[in-house]
Protein backbone atom coordinates (compact mmCIF):
# COMPACT_ATOMS: atom_id res chain seq x y z
CA UNK A 1 0.00 0.00 0.00
CA UNK A 2 1.26 3.42 -0.82
CA UNK A 3 1.04 6.44 1.46
CA UNK A 4 -1.99 7.96 -0.32
CA UNK A 5 -3.96 4.75 0.08
CA UNK A 6 -3.22 4.65 3.81
CA UNK A 7 -4.06 8.34 4.20
CA UNK A 8 -7.34 7.82 2.34
CA UNK A 9 -8.27 4.93 4.65
CA UNK A 10 -7.52 7.06 7.71
CA UNK A 11 -9.64 9.93 6.34
CA UNK A 12 -12.50 7.51 5.60
CA UNK A 13 -12.29 6.06 9.12
CA UNK A 14 -12.38 9.52 10.68
CA UNK A 15 -15.39 10.51 8.55
CA UNK A 16 -17.25 7.31 9.49
CA UNK A 17 -16.48 7.86 13.18
CA UNK A 18 -17.76 11.43 13.09
CA UNK A 19 -20.84 10.23 11.20
CA UNK A 20 -21.66 7.62 13.87
CA UNK A 21 -21.19 10.21 16.63
CA UNK A 22 -23.48 12.58 14.71
CA UNK A 23 -26.17 9.91 14.33
CA UNK A 24 -26.03 9.01 18.02
CA UNK A 25 -26.11 12.64 19.08
CA UNK A 26 -29.04 13.35 16.79
CA UNK A 27 -30.91 10.36 18.15
CA UNK A 28 -30.30 11.40 21.76
CA UNK A 29 -31.29 15.01 21.06
CA UNK A 30 -34.42 13.85 19.26
CA UNK A 31 -35.49 11.68 22.18
CA UNK A 32 -34.58 14.21 24.85
CA UNK A 33 -36.09 17.31 23.24
CA UNK A 34 -38.96 15.53 21.43
CA UNK A 35 -38.11 17.15 18.11
CA UNK A 36 -37.14 16.09 14.61
CA UNK A 37 -33.39 16.38 14.22
CA UNK A 38 -33.27 14.97 10.67
CA UNK A 39 -32.52 18.34 9.12
CA UNK A 40 -29.56 18.89 11.43
CA UNK A 41 -28.24 15.37 10.89
CA UNK A 42 -28.44 15.96 7.12
CA UNK A 43 -26.56 19.23 7.58
CA UNK A 44 -23.87 17.36 9.51
CA UNK A 45 -23.66 14.62 6.88
CA UNK A 46 -23.21 17.22 4.16
CA UNK A 47 -20.48 18.97 6.13
CA UNK A 48 -18.70 15.67 6.85
CA UNK A 49 -18.70 14.57 3.21
CA UNK A 50 -17.54 17.93 1.90
CA UNK A 51 -14.83 18.13 4.57
CA UNK A 52 -13.70 14.59 3.66
CA UNK A 53 -13.31 15.58 0.01
CA UNK A 54 -11.56 18.81 0.98
CA UNK A 55 -9.09 16.81 3.08
CA UNK A 56 -8.55 14.46 0.15
CA UNK A 57 -7.90 17.40 -2.14
CA UNK A 58 -5.41 18.96 0.30
CA UNK A 59 -3.52 15.65 0.60
CA UNK A 60 -3.53 15.26 -3.22
CA UNK A 61 -5.84 12.25 -3.19
CA UNK A 62 -8.53 12.00 -5.85
CA UNK A 63 -11.87 13.23 -4.56
CA UNK A 64 -14.99 11.11 -4.75
CA UNK A 65 -17.49 12.84 -6.99
CA UNK A 66 -20.29 10.65 -5.62
CA UNK A 67 -19.68 11.57 -1.98
CA UNK A 68 -19.19 15.20 -2.96
CA UNK A 69 -22.55 15.12 -4.76
CA UNK A 70 -24.28 13.54 -1.75
CA UNK A 71 -22.66 16.13 0.53
CA UNK A 72 -23.82 19.05 -1.58
CA UNK A 73 -27.30 17.54 -1.86
CA UNK A 74 -27.52 17.04 1.92
CA UNK A 75 -26.36 20.61 2.55
CA UNK A 76 -28.81 22.06 0.03
CA UNK A 77 -31.81 20.16 1.38
CA UNK A 78 -30.97 20.68 5.04
CA UNK A 79 -30.11 24.36 4.57
CA UNK A 80 -33.44 24.92 2.90
CA UNK A 81 -35.21 23.02 5.68
CA UNK A 82 -33.53 25.07 8.39
CA UNK A 83 -34.73 28.33 6.88
CA UNK A 84 -38.22 26.89 6.51
CA UNK A 85 -38.31 26.19 2.79
CA UNK A 86 -38.98 22.60 1.78
CA UNK A 87 -37.15 21.91 -1.46
CA UNK A 88 -38.58 19.18 -3.69
CA UNK A 89 -36.14 16.27 -3.69
CA UNK A 90 -36.21 15.09 -7.33
CA UNK A 91 -35.96 18.55 -8.99
CA UNK A 92 -33.15 19.46 -6.60
CA UNK A 93 -31.26 16.30 -7.54
CA UNK A 94 -31.75 17.06 -11.24
CA UNK A 95 -30.42 20.62 -10.84
CA UNK A 96 -27.39 19.42 -8.88
CA UNK A 97 -26.63 16.68 -11.41
CA UNK A 98 -26.71 19.36 -14.12
CA UNK A 99 -24.35 21.56 -12.13
CA UNK A 100 -21.92 18.68 -11.67
CA UNK A 101 -22.00 17.96 -15.42
CA UNK A 102 -21.23 21.61 -16.18
CA UNK A 103 -18.44 21.71 -13.58
CA UNK A 104 -16.93 18.53 -15.02
CA UNK A 105 -16.96 20.00 -18.53
CA UNK A 106 -15.38 23.24 -17.34
CA UNK A 107 -12.70 21.32 -15.45
CA UNK A 108 -11.85 19.27 -18.54
CA UNK A 109 -11.55 22.36 -20.73
CA UNK A 110 -9.38 24.29 -18.24
CA UNK A 111 -7.05 21.31 -17.70
CA UNK A 112 -6.35 20.93 -21.44
CA UNK A 113 -2.89 21.99 -22.38
CA UNK A 114 -2.51 23.87 -25.65
CA UNK A 115 -0.89 21.90 -28.46
CA UNK A 116 2.50 23.32 -29.29
CA UNK A 117 3.81 23.23 -32.84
Amino acid sequence: MNENSITNKVLDAIAWGVFVVLLGSGWIASAYYQMDTGIYVALGVGAILIALNLARRITRIAISKFSLFIGVLALALSGAGIVGFAMPFIPTVIVLVGLFIVAEAIQKTTNKKPIQA
